[in-house]
């Protein structure tokens, strides 16, 4: 559960789907994928699932 919680993150207010994917090094398209949400519905107080890519 511990490892799960880490993974979260709050949408803060400027944060862009890009900035996010950047900040942890990860495809945009992963975590829309990951959190079943479009890039429209990436607004601030979202908490989405982050999860690296397995490579």
């Amino acid at each position: 559960m511990k490892k799960f919680l880490n993974n979260l993150y709050k949408v803060k207010k400027g944060d862009t789907l890009e900035s996010i994917a950047q900040k942890y090094m990860i495809s945009s398209m992963n975590i829309l994928l990951q959190n079943n949400v479009t890039p429209k519905m990436i607004k601030e107080g979202l908490i989405l699932y982050i999860a690296k890519d397995s490579n």
